[in-house]
């Protein structure tokens, strides 16, 4: 069931942009979709999902998300403001958060000083988890401690039981890429193929976060892409990446038609059943930045000097 929306108030905001046309559009037919929105505060940079806007009063605009705000390194064109305020109440904590058992953690900082102190309650925490070789996979906002334990099967280290976000939960299939990727690169053809939507994108992530012991393109070679599943952009990168590098190898999910580097001019590409992708790669209404599409992905192809074989 999709979360209710969230409204905010922008204030201290002097709308320009596509922000300036939404209000504009807002106070005639009361409501206006914007899409994703960058907003700049001074404690920092936020990121809107699903906007609508909904009016403004003053220097205050009254919009309506899909969730809350996520905090982002840069945007694009955003909308400095003096505050972001949410306006809809807070929902109850049994809804929005779970609990989730840590195994084997090792805390730092104030979580350890108070474990040490034999505190009884504790604030929200963060966690990271490590990659097998030691570098960071992935961590976030773990939510409050709410118990905790000496590690059974962990020497040294303590079991942590927290009240995790909801929203930030990892679906089956990324943790079963998680798993796939955490010993090394699969070693199996096409194991992209069982994933689907965000889980895909993962996959490519991980392949892109692990270009040890992968091969280089041979000048002058022939490779063969099988086409057979290439219904989208992620799906052609996947299966791009496993015919020129081999399985689990390629580029991230962002990279689009510009992968192609100076490395790939003189090699010919054979791509097999090039009509399912000429057929599912087109424009599609996206706002912003929208996927490549079948020319684009063929032309980005042959402008690096790659033979291309449609088959």
């Amino acid at each position: 069931m999709p979360a209710p929306p969230v409204r905010y108030e922008l204030r201290g905001c002097e709308p320009r942009g596509e922000l300036a046309r939404a209000v504009t559009e807002a106070l005639v037919e009361g409501s206006a979709p914007l899409g994703v929105l960058d907003v700049e505060v001074p404690d920092g940079l936020w990121r809107l999902e699903g906007v609508r806007v909904l009016g403004a009063r003053g220097d205050a605009v009254t919009v309506e998300t899909t969730g809350g705000p996520r905090r982002r390194p840069h945007g694009t064109r955003p909308a400095r403001c003096a505050n972001l305020i949410r306006i809809s109440p807070e929902p109850p904590t049994e809804v929005t958060h779970t609990e989730v058992t840590f195994l084997g953690c090792s805390p730092r900082g104030a979580l350890r000083d108070a474990l040490a102190a034999g505190a009884e309650e504790f604030d929200a925490v963060d966690y990271r988890v490590l990659a097998w070789v030691g570098d960071l996979h992935h961590g976030g906002e773990a939510g409050r401690v709410t118990g905790w334990d000496t590690s059974a099967d962990h020497r040294g280290l303590v079991d942590l039981t927290v009240a995790f976000p909801r929203a930030r939960l990892v679906p089956p299939q990324t943790r079963e890429v998680w798993d796939l990727f955490f010993g090394g690169r699969p070693a199996e053809p096409g194991t992209w193929r069982r994933f689907t939507g965000a889980a895909r994108g993962e996959w490519l992530r991980q392949a892109a976060r692990r270009p040890h012991g992968a091969p280089e393109i041979v000048p002058g070679a022939t490779y063969d892409l099988d086409g057979t599943d290439v219904v989208d952009e992620v799906s052609f990168l996947c299966a791009l990446g496993e015919a020129v590098y081999g399985p689990a190898c390629g580029p991230g999910p962002d990279a689009g038609a510009g992968v192609f580097g100076e490395d790939w001019a003189g090699i010919t590409l054979v791509w097999h059943r090039a009509d399912v992708a000429r057929v599912c790669l087109g424009v599609q209404p996206w706002r912003g930045h929208r996927p490549a599409t079948f020319q684009e992905l063929a032309d980005g192809l042959r402008k690096a000097g790659v033979r291309l074989v449609l088959g």
